[in-house]
């Protein structure tokens, strides 16, 4: 079994091997933090099961831009502020924040809502800790994401319900979905992914259906709502991100019963986002 800290230096070394051939096919097996052989390209591409998201639905939802790929999802939590998987960054490669843009309040991550460019990454101080802020160079005008209060914990009990999004294949290509769809989560027992440390919790589909996310979906949110959400995924009450989409745990996805690992931004993990948020 890897250990949580040797997990994340793979992840680290899978995103700086995309971020060497960034321009060319093999681009696709970024951000997803999963080890090992993409899925078979050819099949149309979405997230794991997902469904359309609408325009306007959810205005928060952002998408890395590094050359001409997508390599992750992020949630924006304040006018200058992007949360994101610091795998999603971390090697020499793609740690220079001036090659890269962020795109929020876009159902297409081509094109649409606003470009805005990359001042600096923030990452979490501890190696084990897969959470990361991005600071953009201005403001945008979307309402954020509220991120999860510091004593909430209606997320992480099993059996709570919540959303995910993303740009991610839908297991069977190795191409970014061009449009964003969501998906269902239901928050699982630790048994059923790496979860118990470093505020790793499990997530995945409902009715023991598999993650719901693939290559392309790492940092993306774990959003969570008091009131759940309707059946086209419009959150009932007042949404909030309870963490990120730290790495797949099958290279196939959305296997059934194999549940993704999620970074929690609860307790001293949001507090550590609000004040690294607050403090600029």
């Amino acid at each position: 079994m890897v250990t949580r800290q040797g997990e994340f230096q793979q992840m680290k070394r899978l995103v700086g091997t995309c971020a060497a051939i960034i321009s060319v096919v093999a681009l696709a097996a970024c951000g997803s933090g999963n080890v090992g052989a993409g899925p078979t390209a050819g099949a149309p591409v979405g997230t794991v099961n997902g469904e359309p998201a609408q325009p306007g639905q959810f205005p928060w939802m952002a998408s890395t831009q590094l050359g001409d790929g997508a390599p992750c999802g992020g949630a924006l939590i304040a006018p200058t502020w992007v949360l994101t998987g610091k795998h999603c960054h971390g090697n020499a490669l793609t740690d220079n924040p001036e090659r890269w843009q962020v795109r929020v309040g876009s159902v297409d991550r081509t094109q649409g809502g606003e470009l805005v460019d990359v001042r600096d990454f923030v990452d979490y101080p501890d190696d084990n800790v897969d959470l990361a802020l991005i600071q953009l160079d201005r403001p945008v005008s979307v309402v954020p994401l509220a991120v999860i209060a510091a004593d909430e914990r209606a997320p992480f009990q099993v059996g709570a319900s919540a959303i995910t999004l993303g740009w991610g294949t839908n297991g069977q290509s190795k191409r970014a979905a061009k449009t964003l769809d969501w998906t269902p989560e239901v928050t699982a027992d630790n048994a059923t992914c790496e979860g118990g440390e470093d505020g790793v919790f499990c997530g995945g589909r409902p009715g023991n259906q598999g993650s719901g996310t693939c290559m392309f979906d790492s940092g993306a949110p774990y959003v969570w709502a008091q009131k759940g959400f309707a059946s086209d995924g419009t959150p009932l009450s007042t949404p909030y991100v309870a963490g990120t989409l730290r790495g797949l745990n099958n290279e196939t996805c959305g296997i059934a019963g194999q549940n993704d690992d999620w970074q929690s931004v609860g307790g001293r993990y949001g507090d550590w986002i609000r004040t690294q948020i607050g403090s600029s």
